[in-house]
């Protein structure tokens, strides 16, 4: 196992905590959003006709989804993939790319939702009956794009590297390697049940297993991570720290001759 430096642990510690807990705060913006009834957001008409506070709450949403499920990704998988470089052997760059797609993916459907529910609730707040659907279309395609494609591909790359880390985590005496594996499993439920639109039903269930227990992880993660770096030898503070201390060496050394 390479032995990441203390900063570099700690900011992957709260990378995992932080976004933990807006991982969380996702989930209580969506209810809030669409209350029991989810698929109201695939609905062009229903969506485009929430009031402005209520929109701003879903952009709200897609921001906590950024910060939450995707972008602590790239450090937490970064961690990772450097400090069991020698336990993945060639699985290592194979994690690496599925993790960096899956936060790929993932932005873009938050991003794209984001970016265009404002401009087109405008359209149909102001346009004649014609305009109104167009914008009522082109929210339910980007919104079925995002949700049934985009965030649906996550399955199977999630399913894979979870699994992985879920066994080298375990071997390296991490706790919380079955939440990772529960989660592996509840995307690859999603993904599989994603071809039947009669098991839709089942899907939402795994969907909202991974919403529940994926930040769990990564609180558990984060917390253990930062008890870690507390008790790691000074030699690993920092790249910085021992620069320092060779640099001092060798004026030490310089000043003997």
């Amino acid at each position: 196992m390479n032995q990441p430096s203390r900063k570099v642990m700690r900011f992957t510690a709260w990378s995992a905590i932080i976004g933990g807990v807006l991982a969380y705060a996702n989930a209580g913006l969506s209810f809030a959003v669409t209350g029991p009834d989810a698929d109201m957001v695939l609905h062009g008409a229903s969506m485009l006709a929430l009031p402005p506070d209520t929109r701003e709450l879903f952009r709200w949403c897609m921001v906590a989804d950024t910060l939450g499920f995707y972008l602590p990704f790239v450090v937490i998988g970064g961690y990772f993939v450097h400090a069991f470089q020698e336990e993945l052997g060639a699985l290592a760059s194979m994690v690496a790319m599925a993790v960096a797609l899956y936060v790929m993916v993932g932005l873009t459907g938050a991003v794209m939702q984001f970016a265009t529910l404002h401009p087109l609730a405008h359209l149909y707040a102001g346009g004649d009956d014609a305009t109104r659907n167009a914008a009522a279309a082109v929210w339910t395609a980007v919104a079925n794009g995002t949700q049934n494609g985009l965030w649906w591909i996550e399955g199977p790359l999630v399913f894979f590297w979870t699994l992985i880390a879920a066994d080298v985590l375990k071997k390296a005496g991490w706790k919380g390697s079955f939440l990772l594996k529960i989660v592996g499993w509840a995307f690859a439920v999603f993904f599989l049940f994603g071809f039947f639109p009669d098991l839709e039903a089942l899907s939402n269930y795994s969907e909202m297993v991974v919403v529940l227990v994926l930040p769990l992880w990564m609180l558990l993660f984060g917390g253990q991570l930062l008890r870690r770096a507390r008790t790691l030898p000074n030699r690993f503070q920092g790249a910085g720290a021992t620069n320092k201390a060779t640099l001092s060496r060798r004026l030490s050394t310089k000043d003997q001759i």
